[in-house]
């Protein structure tokens, strides 16, 4: 069993640049108030369509698979209240899933982020700012989907560079070791983001 993200986090094989929000169907660029694709006509509602079953809460941890154990939980919970501490304004949740290999991990993980009812006091801004890891027991495959505040900060390439240090522990039936280092990766990418777009505003 292995780990492997999708061929690209939307779609498309193009990269995806830093600072632009991109359609989840096409991957072309997206203004943030843009109600639907230029490139491919794409719509939020499309999604409903194609996924219209009623959508489960958002929870932190919803692991549909069944692969995590309590003492896994327990891990994973850990690494990521680490980041949290260090980037509270992200949102981490992961959502283990057993979906058939054709369907598309990204645009499933959009309409999560759309059509999932909000969790206790969760606010419409905590939603933008969610970074969704959503892995698919079924085939080993995974992907990040970001909510639009939060898509700026990491390109495509980055977020795939991430799911690839997931692969080793996954490979060794150690799904939990896995999410773990999915975060520290993310703990590091982030890092480094947070200082570029800093550095950014700072030449301004």
């Amino acid at each position: 069993m292995s780990v492997s993200a999708e061929n690209t986090r939307r779609g498309s094989s193009r990269r995806v640049t830093p600072g632009v929000i991109t359609c989840p169907a096409c991957a072309g660029p997206l203004k943030p108030d843009a109600k639907w694709c230029l490139s491919c006509n794409f719509t939020g509602g499309d999604s409903m369509l194609i996924f219209p079953e009623p959508a489960p809460p958002l929870l932190p941890i919803l692991d549909a698979a069944g692969i995590f154990e309590d003492r896994d939980l327990r891990k994973i919970e850990g690494a990521r209240d680490s980041l949290v501490r260090r980037f509270p304004q992200f949102q981490l949740k992961i959502f283990t899933v057993c979906l058939p290999s054709e369907t598309r991990l990204s645009l499933f993980g959009f309409w999560l982020l759309n059509a999932c009812p909000f969790h206790e006091n969760e606010t419409l801004e905590e939603r933008a700012w969610t970074i969704l890891l959503l892995i698919n027991a079924e085939t080993g495959q995974a992907a990040v989907v970001p909510g639009y505040a939060a898509e700026p900060f990491l390109s495509d390439d980055e977020w795939k560079g991430i799911l690839a240090t997931m692969s080793g522990p996954w490979q060794a039936g150690k799904p939990a070791e896995a999410v773990v280092r999915f975060f520290k990766s993310s703990h590091e990418q982030l890092d480094r983001a947070w200082k570029r777009f800093g550095s950014r505003r700072a030449g301004k």
